[in-house]
């Protein structure tokens, strides 16, 4: 049976306190009783009680070292067991070992790591479990904190099951009681997420600086961060729009519209093509589309602009050309229809786009697009005998489409319909492109029926009047 060590100590005093007990007892009863205690007797006597009390004395000392120890012990193996608890749960790989690689100690994740399974690695080392190149690279890590003599910071990758992990290891040298290095530390941490992330943002980063679109993200009244694109086209540096609130290059008679306009994001509103003007380093005028929204959690301002400059000048061009053309086609149609005559406007196709009233009333025809500019399908065209038909080649609405000038032709056109006869006189013009091109044509008629039968008449009436004045007929023999 094994004794105690505390078993130990108390046998040990009680025997010394027997023994030196039974000693004073034999020098006591080998004293003389008739004779007094001598100087020398009295010093043994004592020196034997201050042997008792230091017998005590050393005991007592022993059981409470002992229980210190024992309390020690105790509160060791308990810290030992809480954190062998904490390594092992710990969701962080940990690892420790040896100057020579043998590994002491891994926990559960540390293993899972690098698929270790449930076997005793104690004593084994990175080139007895890995693969060499993964080893060797391993080990230098290990070497090189061993060269720092301190902590050191290391990225590793590593080529698991659900693909490539990167973890940041922290590995520290552990001394001795005599500060010397015993062993190596390693705690790693998965920072796969963050590398990740910080790719994003450096991808986010060079998207935003490399954007042709001009970017900027401003919190409250100032921009936090802008991209080259709007310095270019602001002609600011970026430190001059960082410095100053941002309402500060805005064109004056748009501050009030901006600011009502923030406040509609504040309340969660997103901005789409809001347009205001701003005020370039140059001080030029620039008119800017914003699209933009705000992230409530941060308060951030998040915007996206286009110079709209040209665009909008383009436009009001545009517009004032509409408005011109506008004006114009309504002097032009009341020229049209006050005119006499009647006037036909026909593209390059003979498709006619605009008849006067007096063109409709010749034709019969309200709608201006039933129109043909050859009459043929509504008249029969004939020279002023009122016989020969006149040759459609010949017509003014040919001619101007070849680009001629034609005045007056005068022609005879008989109803198809109803067989009545007009004397008219045709003109054509030709509607040129600045490219000399022919873009459509005008051709006007001019009834002239009426004036020919007052000419008639008043031939009739002056012969009449010939005759009855005395006048004689010349063309008689």
């Amino acid at each position: 049976m094994k004794i105690s060590f505390e078993t130990k100590i108390t046998a040990g005093y009680i025997s010394n306190i027997v023994v030196v007990f039974v000693l004073g007892l034999i020098y006591w009863k080998q004293l003389p009783v008739s004779e007094s205690l001598k100087v020398l007797d009295w010093v043994s006597l004592a020196l034997l009680l201050l042997s008792l009390g230091m017998l005590t004395v050393v005991f007592f000392i022993l059981k409470t070292q002992l229980k210190a120890n024992k309390s020690y012990a105790q509160e060791l193996e308990k810290n030992q067991k809480l954190l062998q608890a904490i390594t092992a749960n710990a969701s962080t790989p940990i690892s420790v070992k040896k100057l020579n690689g043998e590994y002491l100690l891994a926990n559960t994740s540390y293993r899972r790591i690098f698929q270790f399974g449930e076997e005793d690695i104690t004593g084994k080392t990175y080139h007895d479990l890995l693969p060499k190149e993964l080893a060797d690279t391993l080990r230098a890590s290990d070497l090189e904190t061993l060269k720092s003599n301190h902590e050191i910071y290391v990225e590793e990758t590593l080529e698991q099951v659900d693909g490539m992990h990167t973890y940041l290891s922290v590995k520290f040298p552990l001394f001795d009681a005599s500060n010397r290095v015993y062993a190596i530390g390693s705690i790693s941490t998965d920072i796969t997420e963050r590398k990740k992330t910080e790719h994003s943002l450096k991808a986010a980063d060079t998207f935003f600086t490399l954007s042709l679109d001009s970017l900027a993200i401003a919190y409250k009244t100032r921009f936090i961060k802008v991209n080259p694109s709007l310095c270019t086209l602001l002609g600011y540096t970026s430190a001059e729009l960082l410095e100053k609130p941002f309402v500060s290059f805005i064109f004056p008679e748009d501050i009030a519209l901006t600011e009502k306009k923030l406040k509609t994001l504040e309340k969660g509103s997103t901005l789409v093509n809001f347009k205001n003007r701003w005020v370039c380093k140059n001080g030029a005028v620039k008119w800017l589309s914003w699209n933009a929204t705000m992230d409530h959690t941060t308060g951030e301002i998040y915007a996206i602009a286009r110079d709209i400059t040209k665009k909008l000048r383009v436009q009001e061009s545009k517009e004032r050309e509409r408005n011109l053309l506008f004006e114009n086609q309504q002097k032009l149609n009341m020229i049209i229809e006050n005119i006499s005559d009647g006037v036909l406007v026909a593209n390059r196709e003979k498709h006619v786009i605009l008849a006067n009233d007096n063109a409709n009333a010749l034709f019969g025809i309200e709608d201006d697009a039933q129109i043909s500019v050859d009459f043929t399908p509504h008249f029969e065209v004939l020279f002023p005998d009122g016989e020969t038909v006149f040759p459609v080649q010949n017509l003014p609405a040919e001619r101007a489409l070849a680009g001629e000038i034609t005045d007056d032709i005068d022609v005879v056109l008989r109803d198809l319909s109803n067989g009545e006869m007009r004397r008219v006189l045709l003109s054509g013009r030709p509607i040129l492109t600045a490219k000399h091109q022919v873009a459509a044509i005008v051709i006007t008629i001019k009834d002239i029926s009426r004036y020919k039968e007052l000419e008639k008449e008043l031939e009739e009436k002056d012969l009449t009047s010939r005759r009855m004045i005395g006048f004689k007929n010349l063309n008689k023999d």
